[in-house]
């Protein structure tokens, strides 16, 4: 059925492009028989391999889980690997797409360090973020006079 109503979806929402994960790639024979068939309007589907990232969760199944079971506040935790959890993290907007463009679309499987993603971060901060310092517990300093005299006691 999802094959069936998939394509069907898809043209009557006006969907130019349907985007699915590899797992749809074997689907898209039936999706584009059951369109042609219909002779509706015929959406390109593009499949495309899962962003995998180190030491992250990103299945929508277990982050789901972690939502309704209270381990986490809601789905902009900033714990969480989505877009709003990475906001509220400090992530910016340019940080979050300079980071998908290095990664680019893949047609094969394959993990992504999440120092890449550190990296984009720390990258864009150091060009906008501006770099301030502060003593917490200020040391007085001595002139060199009265280091002088200070030394001679």
């Amino acid at each position: 059925m999802y094959d069936f109503a998939h394509g069907q979806s898809d043209s009557i929402e006006g969907i130019t492009h349907s985007i699915c994960t590899l797992e749809f790639e074997v689907h898209r024979p039936l999706y584009d028989w059951c369109i042609r068939e219909l002779e509706i309007f015929a959406p390109q589907q593009i499949e495309f391999a899962r962003l995998n990232i180190t030491y992250t969760v990103m299945s929508k199944r277990k982050l789901l889980e972690l939502v309704k079971n209270n381990y986490v506040s809601g789905w902009d935790d900033p714990r969480m690997p989505t877009i709003s959890g990475l906001r509220r993290r400090g992530y910016t907007p340019e940080s979050i797409r300079n980071f998908a463009d290095i990664v680019g679309v893949a047609k094969r499987e394959n993990v992504i360090d999440v120092g890449l993603l550190e990296f984009c971060i720390r990258e864009d901060l150091n060009k906008r973020a501006n770099r301030v310092m502060g003593v917490i517990n200020p040391l007085s300093l001595l002139s060199p006079v009265s280091l002088k005299e200070w030394l001679k006691k």
